[in-house]
């Protein structure tokens, strides 16, 4: 029997709670019940009253469920706006079209703009190539700077050992004239390396004279400066001691007139650092072409602000699609586990009215048991008859009936079916509706945005 929903009748702790056998035994010492009583007796109405309360709790406790299944019933949805999700979701798509325009027509402006200060500049300086690709400068730009570290430390060491060989302070002194020395020569080899030899490139004869006399200047500056400072090397006093105005001497008198192997090597030395850094120079502007870089890479970004928007609003489209056809499909779900929840429901409602009737069942042979033990007591402690009744069966007179009636406005199985067919036949056809909204979207935003769009790749 099925009392899961509710409370078992524990037929021993009611004798007890009631002293049924106490009660019996009293009754039969004074002959009670008479004979010819009519009815039960107190203690046979106090166990009846008992299962009274039992069936009574019983019966609110059913009423209770079956209400709550009722509102479960009423509660679940079988119909859904399919038509109304559909034109939320075009009107999203559209409106995102036009938001897309709208925050794309002034970049779409920055782009035209440099696309032809671009195309002007590559027609005028007859530019038929891309700029080099910038992607590698953090690469090079750290190379060089190495080279560049590199060369000056080799040199202000070296200087410093070849000059302290006179500096009234020593090593000191002489790296402190060495670090001058150093940053001259390779700062101004680097500058006209970087600055200035790039337009040899330029289509403009005044231009590329000017890139032609920077590299003349580069040799020029390159050879004098480092012959006037292995000069200087030669002076044995400072330049406290008047020892930079007697280097000035003795290169105007005989410019390669060294005597000492050392201030040639250190000759040498500068004069060598001061040609890679020249050509480090040279590395550094990421297109040879000069002002090349600078339009092309301004297009370049330009283009790379408005791809980025066009992608996200692009992106954005995607979202408002795949979200409508994800609602969509949860509607049909939803649909389908209502039909599931709703014979779970009916299953539930069937269970608390069979085990509410076999409670009744129970509770009656519960009343039966108590009875029957207060009556054998009775009868083994009297010395004549019983009363006839004590051989009756107790049947409960009143059984509280529970509400099991249904919502009457719950549809037929068959016609859930009905509409779960129809509900799918409209998703289906919702979402081939949405997709060509989707599409359509696409292509106008496309087709709206297609300046300059391709890939750097074609």
């Amino acid at each position: 029997m099925p009392t899961d929903l509710f409370e078992k009748v524990d037929v021993s702790k009611i004798a007890e709670e009631l002293h049924l056998t106490e009660e019996a035994e009293e009754a039969a010492k004074r002959g009670l019940p008479a004979l010819d009583s009519p009815g039960l007796d107190n203690t046979e109405n106090e166990i009846v009253r008992r299962i009274g309360t039992y069936q009574s709790n019983a019966k609110d406790r059913g009423d209770r469920q079956l209400a709550s299944y009722r509102k479960r019933l009423i509660d679940l949805e079988f119909h859904h706006s399919i038509d109304s999700e559909i034109r939320n979701s075009k009107a999203q798509l559209k409106e995102e079209v036009e938001s897309a325009r709208t925050n794309l027509r002034e970049k779409k402006g920055h782009l035209k703009r440099a696309e032809e200060r671009l195309i002007n500049f590559q027609k005028k300086n007859k530019l038929h190539r891309d700029a080099n690709d910038r992607g590698k400068e953090s690469v090079f730009y750290v190379l060089n700077v190495g080279i560049l570290a590199v060369l000056f430390l080799i040199e202000t060491l070296g200087n410093a050992s070849f000059l302290a060989k006179g500096n009234e302070l020593g090593l000191f002194g002489a790296y402190t004239e060495a670090i001058v020395i150093s940053f001259a020569n390779l700062g101004v080899a680097f500058l006209l390396g970087w600055r200035l030899i790039t337009y040899c490139h330029h289509v403009d004869w005044r231009r590329k004279s000017v890139g032609i006399l920077a590299a003349i200047a580069f040799v020029v500056f390159a050879f004098v400066f480092n012959l006037m400072v292995a000069h200087y090397r030669e002076i044995t006093g400072t330049v406290l001691d008047e020892g930079g105005q007697l280097a000035m001497s003795a290169f105007r008198e005989n410019p390669l007139g060294l005597r000492d192997f050392q201030s040639w090597m250190l000759f040498c030395m500068g004069f060598l650092f001061a040609i890679i850094s020249f050509i480090d120079g040279i590395k550094w502007a990421v297109d040879p072409y000069p002002g090349y870089e600078k339009v092309f890479y301004s297009y370049q970004d330009e283009y790379e602000t408005y791809k980025k928007v066009y992608d996200e609003h692009e992106e954005a489209l995607e979202g408002i699609f795949y979200e409508a056809v994800k609602t969509l499909d949860s509607i049909k779900q939803g649909l389908m586990g209502a039909e599931k929840e709703r014979a779970s429901i009916l299953d539930g409602h069937r269970h608390v009215i069979k085990s509410y009737e076999d409670y009744l069942n129970h509770l009656e042979r519960a009343g039966n048991d108590l009875l029957k033990h207060y009556r054998e007591v009775n009868r083994a402690r009297r010395d004549g008859e019983v009363p006839v009744r004590f051989n009756d069966k107790w049947e409960m007179e009143e059984q509280l009936p529970i509400d099991s009636t249904l919502p009457e406005e719950l549809p037929k199985r068959e016609e859930i079916a009905a509409i779960i067919a129809e509900t799918t036949a409209s998703v289906n056809n919702g979402e081939k509706e949405l997709q060509k909204e989707y599409d359509r979207a696409r292509a106008d935003l496309r087709e709206w945005a297609m300046h300059r769009l391709q890939t750097q790749t074609q």
